[in-house]
Parts: structure tokens; C-alpha cells; sequence
């Protein structure tokens, strides 16, 4: 992996992409800005969600999504932000390994009944 970088950043959204020495993408990261809570009777905080988190298959286990994850992760941070969120599917245990194994904590559970 040669660059990591920011290739979108605007006030509400932004793109992180991994590339190698010949400009190829080997991952990316879409995100955008959420203010939380939606209760007006707690304290606003702003959280930096992770929309998509895509590492190409041949990449993956080389490091490129803990650099990439790292990244946004220390973005956020320099911006002020006070978490960085994500959704993982239930089942998908590979994500969810990589994601703990990366320091992020379940949250919240979301539960349905489908009809």
C-alpha cells in the first residue's frame, strides 16, 4: 500500500481511499456526519459513521482495512468528532472479527420480525 487519503471531504460527507504505487484503489471507506443524540434532552455530540468499509479480495489480510479503518478513525478524531460508528450484518463473523479485533464495541442491537 503506497497512499492513504481523503478524495471526498465536504461538511457532511467524506471518502478515504487506500491506493497502491500505481494509483490502483485497494480499498475505501464512505462516511458522513451524524449529530447525535436525536433527544433534545442530552448533549449533542458529532459521530463520523462508516457507510461502506470495502477492502478489494485479493488485499484483504495485508493490512489494508486496519490501516484504512486507522485512518478514518484518527480523522475523526483531528476533526473533533466523538465516535466512529458502523453497521455490520449478523452472520457476516468476518467483519465482525476484524472489527473487534480493531477496537470498535457493540453498541446497539437491532432486532425484526419479518412478516
Amino acid at each position: 500500500m503506497e497512499e492513504l487519503t481523503t478524495i471526498i471531504n465536504d461538511d457532511q460527507k467524506a471518502v478515504f481511499v487506500a491506493v497502491d504505487e500505481d494509483d490502483q484503489v485497494l480499498g475505501y471507506a464512505f462516511t458522513q456526519l451524524q449529530e447525535q443524540p436525536f433527544s433534545t434532552n442530552m448533549v449533542q455530540f458529532k459521530s463520523l459513521f462508516i457507510d461502506d468499509l470495502c477492502i478489494d479480495s485479493t488485499q484483504r489480510s495485508q493490512g489494508v482495512g486496519r490501516a484504512l479503518l486507522d485512518y478514518v478513525k484518527a480523522e475523526a478524531k483531528r476533526l473533533g468528532y466523538y465516535e466512529v460508528t458502523l453497521n455490520v450484518w449478523e452472520g457476516n463473523d468476518s467483519a465482525i472479527n476484524f472489527y473487534k479485533k480493531n477496537g470498535l464495541k457493540v453498541k446497539e442491537t437491532n432486532m425484526e420480525f419479518i412478516l
